[in-house]
């Protein structure tokens, strides 16, 4: 290994060296092969305090952790053992671990997660909160680097006849406060709508015919064609009414937090840990391996 470090060293800097006869275009090209050459594989930040020392956590020793346990397969209630599973639920556990702390979750409706953190119920939420402007400004909570991409479809029955959402004359159903659902009521300002207090009621809805299509993120989407008791039943409509970064959420009281979070998901993305665990829980690691396309 030591000895292929040094010939790539070396490679690098005969290269180096013969760059002004290249044009800028070329030079950069040269340079970041080379670079990437010395360098090798992408690999894991490990020069950071352990453990880390976190000063405002709302309990010593502890990460608590805000969470629906209701948006499958990222957390969601498992119906065998009764506990909290899902790709987002291992992905807290795991930093909590790396931080040298438990892990305690508090499960409650979407609608309260992040006004629980402003409030300091816990120190850590959201399973995977959409970027927006609005957001990202917060003063109540702040946001961490991306751990995936989504994007905002429909599910209907396909019995419906609804193929995609330029049809129109349907009744629009999503989980109230979530950013999917009030972005789709801004781009289909004609529809009716009906909010549900989770995704499992908004599922119910849309069998019981209170809405027609049940707008949710893509990551969600997958997952209810897949489990669903009536996945037979069901088909997804688009096209994708956004494209967007989501991220954990963080007690805006613990920017120390914040700064260890984003250095583990770091760690996580280059180490393939992150698609690791969304590939656990999902068909596909997709949302994880995309990131690339925003610069991560």
């Amino acid at each position: 290994m030591i000895a292929q470090t040094t010939k790539a060293l070396i490679s690098a800097a005969a290269l180096a060296a013969g760059l002004t006869a290249l044009p800028a275009k070329a030079q950069e090209s040269a340079a970041t092969t080379a670079f990437e050459d010395a360098i090798g594989a992408p690999q894991p930040f490990l020069n950071y305090p352990k453990p880390w020392p976190l000063k405002h956590l709302i309990k010593d020793g502890v990460l608590t952790v805000g969470t629906t346990g209701a948006s499958p397969p990222r957390t969601f209630v498992d119906p065998v053992s009764g506990e909290l599973s899902g790709s987002y639920v291992e992905l807290f556990g795991k930093l909590a671990e790396d931080l040298g702390l438990e892990v305690e979750f508090v499960q409650l409706e979407w609608a309260g997660i992040l006004p629980g953190l402003a409030a300091g119920r816990f120190d850590i939420a959201c399973d995977g909160a959409s970027w927006n402007a609005e957001r990202l400004g917060s003063d109540q909570f702040l946001m961490t680097s991306p751990t995936g991409l989504n994007a905002t479809v429909g599910i209907t029955l396909k019995s419906s006849g609804i193929s995609t959402f330029d049809q129109g004359g349907f009744t629009l159903g999503g989980v109230r406060g979530e950013i999917y659902f009030e972005g789709a009521k801004t781009k289909l300002p004609e529809a009716e709508s009906i909010e549900f207090p989770g995704l499992q009621e908004s599922l119910l809805g849309l069998q019981n015919g209170q809405a027609q299509v049940i707008v949710m993120n893509l990551s969600n989407a997958l997952s209810t064609l897949e489990s669903a008791p009536n996945k037979d039943d069901l088909v997804m409509i688009g096209p994708a009414l956004e494209v967007f970064a989501q991220s954990l959420c963080v007690n805006p009281n613990e920017p120390d937090l914040l700064v260890a979070v984003n250095t583990l998901l770091g760690n996580y993305r280059a180490d393939g840990t992150l698609a690791e665990l969304v590939g656990k829980h999902a068909t596909s690691t997709a949302e994880v391996d995309l990131l690339n396309r925003i610069g991560y």
